[in-house]
């Protein structure tokens, strides 16, 4: 899992490896260290990075 700062100034993990799948909930692209949220057509060139919030089991007991 990797920090990233969100659009908001906010900290948020994100699934360390690319995303490869076709679900396109919870999908960002970094720019400079910062998660963009963005579907996978907005920035079909550059790897899109998963929320850890929409593959960790346990989400629901950090979330503030």
């Amino acid at each position: 899992m990797l920090w990233v700062d969100t659009e908001r100034g906010r900290k948020m993990p994100i699934d360390p490896e690319p995303y490869t799948g076709d679900d396109p909930r919870g999908l960002f692209v970094l720019r400079g260290g910062t998660a963009i949220a963005a579907p996978p057509d907005a920035f079909p060139e550059e790897p899109h990075y998963r929320s850890h919030f929409s593959t960790c089991p346990h989400a629901d007991e950090h979330r503030r």
